[in-house]
């Protein structure tokens, strides 16, 4: 019985080396581990020559207390929470993160640049990213990373690296949990429970899992640090005069409005003055959460030469987010109901700045990612070693993100004209506009479903070719072909608007070869040469609507002598745009609040969504060199520097929000416009029938608009990643029962270097908020004492730049402590049912330290007084679990 990917997996003997995990699984055997390979080759040859590989084990999975498998590997240094996260969309590839989902971005190169893989095979996913929750982590042996370019093995998106969820086959037996937590304050909690069975018999096995968790929001407005009004702390004050009551503003000129205004107080407004309020009232800063996952996994040997496996999932992932309060520039007209007249005022119109704050609930969004893919396999033991599989995979994925409460303009116009009370607006807050009004005002739908489909088919081969004095030279070859078809619906406007989809194709070809070539090994090693492994690989893609590509992969791997290792590898990688980058996800003009640069309230801009049908590929070339090094027995030290240069890199800058801080490196490409060439553009679009969406005109007058943002998908140009990787782990018996494992690891990055368009010059942008961070790290140390084991995490993030304000702001380091004890209490006890029984509790966030202050507005995509991308808000946490096994 083997492992069920196709030639895919992770040999024990990776476990072994520096920086990744070596506990060999329970229940499988070592003539069974053999025949296991690694991510990032297709030979099985142990480590991917030239590269690395971090795995995270079933031990590893456990002691984190993660609730889902995307949050397990958030905890390693490598992986940047930029962009597609639930908690941040405001960088690349956040814009259409509309199910507030989390995938892997490997160093900070970008969220669609790291291929996640399920059982060595691709995952059917929306057409943006894939997120690692959908397995349950009780379904999960282990979590393989190769943060190196992979695109030679694996085809398109193994740009920064591959991320490979192996599925269980090990377990004989039942495994359940459940597990509590919450924060001190009770702002925040998440829970859950589930349950794994697993069958190994003479011939085969099956496993299934299923996990339930919920997990719920946390407020912006239960965190003191979330606040528009950043001068006590040292900031700057970002609130905005949209409030509640407003600011009334006659021919340029502001006027706070008191809390009750009307015609008998008329002359109770002060020229100049203005009513300051936060912008992101009752905001989540992230939603709530419920799972629902499921996979399995079965293998069967039909004759000794015949294997039938198997691997599948269904998850369906619900979320409830609630935005700020809608506010919005009221164009009062004398024919209000509620008409108020400043003394001397002689027009017949004026405007008001108005939150709804008082009026309506705050804004909501829901909806739900669902997926399910199952994929059966047969292998073929052939003479002379070789082996032959072949792979059908087939899935579904349905995503759906809807809000039913947007303002209605056309209605909103016509309460505020309206000389009725009965139909009115009241803009003054006084709370006399009727409930019948304030529903038809706020009934606009915005619905946007995704469905994805995707058949895949592989069929690939290895084995040994012939006998070298340095070993086996094999070769792996095969063909895949991926057949994916994905809907983009959406529905704007009135509740009874119809859902209307647009289908895009995509199929891709293509052929792979690899080559493993043993120069030195145990059969002549020599002095200085106790090892020497070349390898090559190559592949070529063809894909329906992006072009072809070939891309090749070499490695090298030298030994001169036990306890050092020393690698290599170089290669190219490419990467096809989305279908949603290349089609839009929709065709709209948002309005919505940029950071001011400048400081003070945000400056409203309205940013174009929508397709770019010129948009082009991605290349990469990658090369990395490193050594493993074992100076000491149980003593492993893995360094690995890396060089990533990103030709063409596509760029949505729809939700980047802070993106004026860098208006300079934009300067000729016209994704920046502001004063008349920004009207000129946005009344161009409004003539082609672009909608208006999110905040109107304000005024409902375009005159009053002053920026524009190109946020559809762009080729801007390329950049440069360059860094360290280290891991250093240490083991030791101290004493009887006693064991004590520590391990340090990180990333190092020395260089971030970007030019937004061919023509641009490289600006370094190196440890710079929103951006790739200098430094991360992390360090675990673990202390088994006989029943009990007790775990420290710390988990490092360095001090940056905040150069979105003027001047600039240094930030500073964050360093939270975690510490878990367990208690496995049938090594204490003995008796019915307590021989599995273990026992846990966790504190996260041990000293309660709060998140860096980081001068940046609240907006709606994340941050504010902090930086969601580098930090955690929720605060110290306290959990309770408990796990047997049978």
């Amino acid at each position: 019985m083997t492992g069920g990917g196709l030639l895919a997996g992770v040999s024990l003997a990776v476990l072994c080396l520096p920086g990744v995990a070596h506990a060999q699984d329970e229940g499988l055997s070592q003539e069974d581990a053999n025949k296991i390979i690694v991510t990032g080759s297709r030979i099985s040859s142990g480590a991917p020559v030239g590269a690395t590989a971090t795995v995270l084990g079933r031990e590893e999975i456990t002691q984190s207390g993660s609730i889902t498998i995307d949050r397990v590997i958030k905890e390693l240094p490598q992986n940047f929470d930029l962009g597609v996260s639930e908690n941040s969309r405001a960088q690349a590839g956040g814009s259409g993160n509309i199910v507030y989902g989390n995938t892997v971005n490997l160093r900070g190169i970008g969220p669609y640049a790291t291929l996640v893989l399920i059982d060595g095979h691709r995952a059917v996913n929306n057409s943006r990213s894939t997120d690692p929750s959908v397995l349950p982590t009780l379904g999960v042996q282990r979590i393989e990373v190769v943060a190196n370019g992979a695109s030679a093995i694996y085809g398109s998106d193994a740009v920064a690296g591959v991320v490979n969820l192996i599925p269980r086959r090990d377990l004989d037996g039942v495994e359940g949990f459940a597990r509590y937590n919450t924060a001190e304050d009770g702002a925040f909690d998440e829970w859950s429970a589930g349950a794994a069975f697993g069958k190994i018999f003479d011939r085969g096995q099956v496993m299934v899992a299923f996990e339930h968790v919920e997990r719920s929001n946390l407020s912006g407005d239960d965190r003191k640090f979330y606040t528009s009004n950043q001068l006590p702390i040292g900031g700057n004050d970002y609130r905005v005069t949209g409030c509640a009551p407003g600011t009334m503003i006659i021919d340029g000129t502001t006027y706070a409005l008191p809390d009750q205004y009307t015609q008998a107080n008329a002359g109770a407004i002060t020229p100049g003055t203005s009513n300051r309020c936060d912008s992101q009232i009752g905001q989540d800063l992230f939603p709530q959460q419920k799972y629902n996952s499921l996979n399995g996994t079965a293998t069967f040997e039909v004759t000794d030469w015949m294997e039938l496996f198997f691997d599948g999932y269904y998850s369906k992932r619900k979320f409830r987010r609630k935005g700020a309060v809608i506010s919005a520039q009221l164009a009062v007209p004398e024919t209000n109901a509620f008409f108020v007249r400043p003394p001397g005022f002689t027009g017949s119109s004026y405007t008001i700045d108005y939150s709804f704050v008082n009026d309506i609930p705050t804004s909501e969004t829901t909806g739900s990612a669902e997926s399910w893919q199952v994929s059966p396999g047969v292998r073929f033991n052939l003479p002379f070693q070789w082996q032959v599989e072949a792979l059908l995979s087939y899935g579904k994925t349905k995503d759906f993100s809807g809000s039913y409460d947007g303002l209605n303009r056309g209605a909103l116009a016509a309460a505020l004209a309206s000389s009725d009370p009965a139909t009115a607006l009241d803009p003054y807050g006084l709370g006399r506009t009727s409930q019948s009004v304030l529903d038809g005002l706020f009934d606009q739908i915005f619905l946007a479903p995704t469905n994805g489909e995707l058949t895949f088919y592989e069929i690939g081969a290895h084995g040994p070719l012939f006998e070298l004095p340095g070993g086996e030279v094999k070769l792996a070859v095969g063909y895949e072909k991926q057949d994916f078809t994905v809907e983009l619906g959406s529905a704007r406007g009135a509740p009874t608007t119809p859902i209307s989809f647009r289908t895009f194709d995509r199929k891709v070809d293509s052929v792979y070869a690899e080559l493993l070539v043993p120069i030195f090994g145990a059969g002549n090693a020599t002095p200085g040469l106790r090892e020497l492994e070349l390898t090559a690989a190559v592949r070529y893609d063809d894909y329906s609507d992006a072009g072809d590509t070939t891309n090749p992969q070499f490695g090298v791997n030298w030994t001169p002598f036990y306890g050092l290792k020393l690698r290599g590898s170089y290669g190219t990688s490419f990467r096809a745009p989305t279908i949603p980058e290349i089609y839009g996800n929709s065709n709209a003009l948002f309005g919505q609040l940029y950071q001011n640069p400048s400081g003070g309230a945000p400056l409203l801009g309205y940013t174009l969504s929508g397709p770019n049908l010129d948009l082009g590929p991605e290349t990469a070339t990658t090369w990395s060199v490193g050594a493993d090094i074992e100076p000491i027995d149980r003593l492993r030290i893995s360094l690995t520097y890396f060089d990533v240069a990103y030709d063409n890199q596509v760029t949505a800058l729809l939700s980047n929000l802070a993106i004026l801080a860098q208006e300079r490196q934009y300067a000729g490409t016209g994704v920046i416009l502001h004063d008349q060439a920004a009207r000129d553009r946005i009344q161009s679009l409004v003539d082609q029938g672009i909608p208006i969406l999110l905040r109107p005109f304000p005024g409902d007058d375009i005159a009053n608009v002053n920026l524009f943002v190109d946020g559809r998908s762009l080729n801007l140009g390329k950049s440069i990643t360059r860094g360290i990787d280290f891991n250093i782990g240490y083991s030791a018996e101290i004493g009887k029962d006693d064991v004590l494992t520590l391990n340090a690891s990180g990333t190092y990055i020395t260089d971030y270097k970007v030019a937004v368009s061919p023509v641009a010059e490289q600006v370094d942008q190196l440890n710079l908020i929103f951006q790739p961070l200098k430094f991360k790290a992390r360090f675990v140390a673990n202390w088994d004492h006989g029943p009990l084991s007790l775990r420290t995490m710390i988990s490092h993030v360095g001090g940056y730049t905040n150069n979105v304000v003027t001047p600039s702001e240094k930030v500073d380091s964050y360093t939270p402590v975690d510490l878990s004890l367990t208690w496995r209490v049938g090594e204490t006890f003995s008796g019915p049912g307590l021989e599995g029984l273990e026992l846990s509790a966790e504190v996260r966030n041990l000293f309660d330290v709060d998140p860096p202050y980081v001068n940046v507005a609240p907006g709606p995509n994340g941050s504010g007084g902090y930086d969601a991308t580098a930090a955690n808000p929720i605060g110290r946490q306290f959990a309770v679990g408990a796990r047997v096994r049978f």
